[in-house]
């Protein structure tokens, strides 16, 4: 089951194409004027940093720090925002000529912002503490650090506390009346070294400002895009080895054009690997040293952070999926795992990579030994934050915000918490399901998938969190070619056709899905610049891969082993029989979850799908645990299914030994089975032997033969099965012939499935 969500609405402006336009007006653009300013963003869309709360006080204290020659402390932080914003911060006080050094707190002993014990320390080496990505709900910490006689500057961009800490300067973009309230902590931080320095001389770190707005994913919209977009192109050609060294470490080529992506999947994780495993300090020494031997040194090191940092990640992802095997996903609304020596630096990223594999809220806690502590992230539709409320008697300490949170708790109190935080995340729901969402801007034929589309898409760069990369709908595509490919077969290689247009895509880890595909599909991706061999065109990268208006396709082998397998035995001894309530049309389908679909003839699969578009769409087998209505077009039920309580057999049941086989595989209390249909009838006499076509195979059996004894593979498989039933032969895994049984005269009628395969074709 799945949710289609279109991001944008028709809107037409004159010189644009009807699917730029619908683009635009989603990003609140709705005449041309605004259309040219959104798509060449420049300096003079860039906002006075002296409009924002606090930065009049701020630049006057550090001129004053300044002129009486006072040492200054940069407070950071150790993610890749933090980083960033201490080497902005460091470098427009070294211009000014202040004497100024860092310090960054460790992750695994003081955890994140200021703390009492690191204002002690540093009382007596700075009489100006300046803290980048941090301090807004520092009050005991500001109070303190004032009492010790140091002067206190806070830029931060962090939701705003009930109670503000009294320092010298609050530097905030949510405080006051600042036009962009959605800076991330190296953009307040770059504000405030403009205003220092003034914007020529602070265009240098914007390469760092640029970095850390991906990076921290805030929304890339407003000045945030303006920023990073000059950012992109400063990043491009920085003059810092340390960054040049990062970049090529990460394979980036030198002179290649920088892209979001780069930042998000290549740069920052680097960057935040030494904060989640050792100090950051690595990472802003990279970011500040001029020395090119230096600068490569550090960016091997966090090269092997990172990679030390991956395999961690995969480790706890791995020990953390385990634990689901058993989750009741039909009955719950959220996840909560838990492990003892789990790194804490990797939990959060754990719980994202959970939380977008089940599309559940998920909370992942480490044992440290003196509770649990750990991270969340959510969903659409469930506030993490509001949920952790509701639980908050439980906890020692949480905090966060409505998609991610940190919390710890005694471990004692975690059987509550689960059931508690379930309660809660249930009641935000009111009644609605976790279905998963696919969401996409408009749709788009696929003769529109071009060069010149790309290029026009590419203004609307650069691409993040609250300007998302278009995504388009492109409905009812032939399926020319589709292969798995990668290393290990994860990956699809399609070749779509449309109106005559013909296009090539390729869909990511999504190798699995080949075996269900239709004649048709419907897809939801990207138009994106390939280059291969010196030669570049447009191909689609496909997010997700939806079933056409002709979802399932005829497949005579695999219909008969399905067959084969529902019709092939009787309930084990002393089963109990599973009622089969006999019906003559299709029930009503409420709810979301729960019932399954069962066809083994593919128009009556087409049609279960045209008359339930939103249902998932399966071949062989219904596996996801949160059993959701489904679709199932020729089941084995000996391979895996979730618990179904009801199922439909809509051509019928092959056997009544199907009805028990499929219950068994499903835990369903209900079993609802239409007349058998013409088809299902046609499909079992097709591969249905009489007694003389019996004879015959035996007879090649013994002569040496061990398959296409007639001019029917499915008829042979059955023959196969029937000889085996009756003692004759010994089959392998597969239902292939293995070797041959000791000879005996046996009446075919004797085998279960001879009778089912005659008596209802």
């Amino acid at each position: 089951m799945r949710k289609l969500t279109a991001r944008a609405l028709p809107h037409q402006l004159p010189g644009y194409p009807d699917y730029l336009a619908a683009l635009l007006y989603a990003r609140g653009i709705s005449d041309v004027g605004q259309a040219e300013r959104y798509l060449n963003p420049d300096v003079s869309q860039l906002h006075d940093p002296f409009l924002m709360h606090g930065m009049a006080e701020a630049v006057n204290l550090v001129k004053q720090a300044a002129a009486g020659n006072q040492a200054c402390v940069v407070y950071g932080d150790y993610d890749a925002d933090g980083v960033c914003a201490s080497a902005i911060m460091l470098q427009a006080l070294e211009a000014l000529g202040v004497r100024a050094f860092p310090y960054i707190p460790v992750r695994q002993s003081e955890g994140y912002g200021l703390n009492a014990q690191a204002i002690s320390a540093l009382a007596g080496q700075a009489g100006l503490l300046i803290s980048v990505d941090c301090g807004i709900t520092a009050v005991e910490e500001v109070r303190q650090a004032k009492a010790l006689g140091i002067k206190v500057i806070i830029t931060d961009h962090h939701t705003l506390p009930p109670a503000l800490p009294e320092a010298d300067a609050l530097v905030h973009p949510l405080l006051g009346e600042y036009p962009d309230g959605e800076l991330c902590g190296a953009g307040v931080a770059w504000k405030l070294a403009c205003a220092l320095l003034g914007l020529d001389r602070a265009r240098d770190s914007l390469d760092l400002a640029a970095l850390a707005t991906v990076a921290d994913l805030v929304p890339l919209r407003g000045e945030n895009r303006v920023l990073v977009s000059l950012g992109l192109k400063v990043l491009a050609d920085t003059r810092r080895p340390g960054l040049r060294a990062l970049m090529k470490s990460a394979g980036l080529r030198e002179g290649q054009p920088v892209q979001s992506d780069h930042i998000a999947y290549q740069l920052a994780p680097r960057l935040n690997a030494v904060g989640r495993l050792s100090t950051a300090q690595d990472a802003l020494s990279l970011l500040l040293t001029d020395k090119r031997e230096e600068a490569e040194a550090l960016a091997e090191k966090l090269e092997q952070l990172n990679r030390e940092r991956r395999d961690i990640e995969q480790q706890v992802l791995r020990e953390a999926a385990a634990q689901l095997q058993g989750w009741d996903f039909l009955n719950s609304r959220s996840i909560v795992v838990w492990g003892e020596g789990w790194n804490p630096g990797v939990v959060g990223l754990t719980a994202g990579k959970l939380a977008e594999r089940w599309n559940y809220p998920c909370i992942v806690l480490t044992d440290t030994g003196e509770g649990l502590s750990g991270s969340g992230r959510s969903v659409s539709g469930v506030d993490l934050h509001a949920a952790l409320s509701a639980c908050e008697d439980l906890l020692t300490r949480f905090g966060g915000h409505r998609m991610a949170a940190g919390l710890a708790l005694q471990a004692d109190n975690l059987p509550a918490f689960i059931r508690r935080f379930d309660e809660a995340v249930t009641k935000q729901l009111d009644g609605e399901d976790l279905i998963p969402e696919t969401v996409y801007d408009t749709g788009l034929e696929l003769g529109q998938v071009s060069l010149d589309t790309v290029d026009r898409l590419e203004k609307l760069a650069p691409f993040g969190l609250g300007n998302p990369a278009p995504v388009f709908l492109f409905r009812d595509l032939d399926l020319v070619t589709a292969r798995a490919v990668g290393s290990d077969q994860a990956h699809l290689k399609l070749t779509v056709a449309q109106q005559g247009s013909v296009r090539e895509g390729i869909a990511f880890s999504q190798g699995k899905a080949l075996p269900g595909l239709g004649k048709q599909v419907a897809l939801v991706g990207s138009v994106d610049r390939n280059e291969f061999n010196g030669r570049v065109s447009a191909q689609l990268k496909v997010k997700a891969l939806l079933p056409g208006s002709q979802a399932f396709t005829a497949d005579a082998l695999v219909q008969a082993r399905a067959l084969i397998s529902a019709a092939g035995a009787e309930p084990a001894a002393g089963a109990h029989d599973v009622h089969i309530e006999e019906i003559t049309e299709l029930p009503s389908l409420e709810g979301t979850r729960g019932t399954l679909l069962i066809a083994y003839d593919e128009g009556t699969a087409n049609r279960l799908h045209s008359m339930y578009p939103h249902l998932g769409t399966q071949v062989g087998g219904a596996p996801d645990p949160r059993s959701f209505h489904a679709i199932v077009f020729c089941p084995d039920f000996t391979s895996h299914f979730s618990r179904f309580s009801r199922l439909v057999f809509a051509d019928g049941l092959p056997a009544r030994y199907t009805a028990y086989q499929a219950g068994l595989a499903c835990s369903a209390k209900e079993v609802l089975a239409l007349p058998p249909s013409a088809p299902l009838k046609a499909l079992l006499a097709a591969i249905a032997p009489t007694v003389e076509e019996l004879r015959d195979v035996y007879r090649l059996l013994q002569a040496g033969q061990t398959l296409a004894f007639t001019n029917d593979l499915g008829k042979d498989l059955a023959a196969l099965a029937i000889f085996a039933q009756l003692g004759l032969v010994e089959l392998d895994g597969r239902g292939l012939f293995k070797r041959m049984l000791p000879f005996k005269r046996i009446d075919p009628a004797q085998s279960a499935l001879y009778n089912a395969l005659t008596q209802t074709a």
